[in-house]
């Protein structure tokens, strides 16, 4: 699978990397080209932030995943490369991917280390481009701000990575509203925890569900893409070139769907 960093101005600058701009098919909203998330190609904003504190400026690193909108925050990391921000990048999705996945319910605490491994092992090739998406821009405001307001809630400079995590999660827990494609005319309203969760047990707890999913391979977690990339909106990002073509059978449902129902069903 591909990730690919749709990095702003100030988070290059911050790594003083020269990024090459994301393509505009029509040459127009050049820079700030929209980007979405698909089963090929996961998509994230990432901002540099720079902020005041007792030992001088620090700068913090918040990245806000596409679809949604779920965000990691680095508080003052001192990324010296591309190459070290990805390589706590990654650290930070596997950990926090298994955490949630078993603390939804979804995997049993015994299945943590299959589902590291799997994430170990799927072949992941990261993208970077200078570019900012304006309809995920807020949310890196959002996340900005409660950065901010615990630094002075707290009295401290910095968070350290259990408070990294623990503000995120709180974070990620307020329901947020998007369109769920460019161009598309309304926004849906969704919880950033539920769609990482789903988008996470898809790809890296293959073999791990304890139950059935209808059009959904024994013991597999369904995809979460499979309706959306059916949606007639264009290209969804610079690794997919066209959408699939197979029909949509009626029985297919989301995770979140089909564990409400199980919840009923064992209640």
């Amino acid at each position: 699978m591909d990730i690919l960093f749709s990095a702003s101005n100030a988070f290059c600058k911050y790594l003083k990397e020269d990024l090459n701009r994301l393509p505009s098919p029509d040459d127009k909203r050049i820079g700030t080209q929209p980007v979405q998330t698909t089963q090929e190609c996961m998509a994230w904003q990432c901002h540099a932030v720079k902020r005041p504190s007792s030992q001088g400026e620090k700068i913090d690193v918040i990245a806000v995943e596409a679809r949604s909108r779920y965000v990691i925050l680095f508080s003052d990391p001192q990324f010296e490369s591309l190459d070290a921000f990805f390589k706590l990048f990654r650290k930070r999705w596997a950990e926090q991917s298994v955490h949630m996945a078993i603390e939804s319910g979804a995997v049993a605490s015994a299945m943590a280390d299959d589902m590291f491994e799997q994430f170990k092992n799927t072949p992941i090739t990261a993208l970077f481009c200078k570019n900012t998406d304006l309809s995920i821009n807020g949310h890196v405001s959002d996340a900005q701000q409660w950065l901010l307001q615990s630094y002075e809630h707290y009295g401290v400079d910095d968070l350290d990575r259990e408070e990294e995590f623990g503000l995120g999660r709180h974070i990620n827990q307020f329901r947020k509203k998007a369109k769920p494609f460019p161009g598309a005319k309304r926004q849906e309203s969704f919880l950033p925890m539920s769609r990482i969760v789903d988008d996470w047990l898809y790809r890296f707890a293959k073999g791990l569900s304890e139950w059935s999913y209808p059009d959904t391979e024994e013991g597999h977690f369904p995809n979460p893409y499979r309706l959306e990339s059916h949606r007639e909106c264009g290209q969804f990002s610079v690794t997919v070139d066209e959408l699939l073509k197979e029909s949509i059978p009626d029985n297919v449902v989301d995770l979140a769907d089909a564990r409400r129902r199980k919840e009923k069903s064992t209640a």
